[in-house]
């Protein structure tokens, strides 16, 4: 099925991307941007963090069996160290039909243009590939991407841990997190954000403490547009 890419943001910084600059942010902004602006959906507290609820438990002394405590029912946030670090780049998939209409649902827009308030225009990636291809082989570091994985944080969600530990949601064994791995907290999202359909850029060999812009070179077809020019369907060439 074909797809397209699409990022929402005001025009001039969507014509900063045709032009060669991409802006990669600290995954730890999108934190700081619910912190500050309470804003959850631009923003998002659990960014690159592992929920666990933990039901009341006993702990007991291995040597006597005694019971030494109770653990109360809490909530406990897992992540590992330099995540929050971590350059990332978004922007958001579609599907497309065959004869290349891009027609999003009213309600779907209604929602990204609640999350993304500032956001005035659309820059429309006509050719995902040649994207994906561009930004890994120009910006100079180690690039992953992929889609996001949305899963439900209010439970302890046994795919979500397959995929931190061995990369897929399908397998189960003895592996854990790791240093080298850690990428895989920024590809998970809770499923209130699943209407952003997003898909991520990840840098893995270098830390940042704010946003930075990588040169690149864009060759794929494009369209920027008013985001409202979307809610009539948009014939791609």
């Amino acid at each position: 099925m074909k797809t397209v890419f699409v990022k929402y943001g005001k025009k001039e910084h969507l014509q900063q991307i045709v032009d060669g600059k991409l802006r990669f942010s600290p995954s730890q902004n999108y934190v700081k941007m619910e912190e500050q602006l309470h804003n959850k959906g631009q923003g998002d507290l659990l960014e690159g963090k592992m929920p666990l609820q933990i039901e009341t438990g006993q702990v007991y002394d291995k040597d006597t069996n005694e019971l030494v405590g109770i653990m109360p029912k809490r909530r406990l946030l897992i992540s590992i160290q330099d995540v929050n670090n971590m350059p990332v780049f978004c922007l958001s998939s579609y599907s497309i039909s065959e004869d290349n209409m891009l027609s999003l649902e009213h309600e779907h827009l209604d929602s990204i243009k609640n999350d993304f308030p500032d956001a005035t225009h659309a820059l429309i990636i006509q050719s995902p590939d040649t994207f994906i291809e561009d930004v890994k082989s120009n910006v100079g570091h180690k690039i992953v991407s992929d889609q996001i994985r949305y899963y439900d944080y209010s439970i302890n969600t046994l795919q979500m841990y397959m995929y931190l530990t061995t990369g897929d949601e399908k397998i189960v064994d003895n592996s854990t997190m790791t240093y080298d791995n850690r990428y895989r907290h920024l590809l998970c999202k809770d499923i209130s954000f699943s209407n952003q359909k997003e898909y991520r850029f990840i840098i893995t060999d270098e830390l940042i403490e704010k946003p930075v812009f990588y040169d690149f070179h864009f060759n794929s077809p494009y369209k920027i547009l008013p985001i409202d020019e979307l809610y009539r369907g948009i014939i791609l060439e």
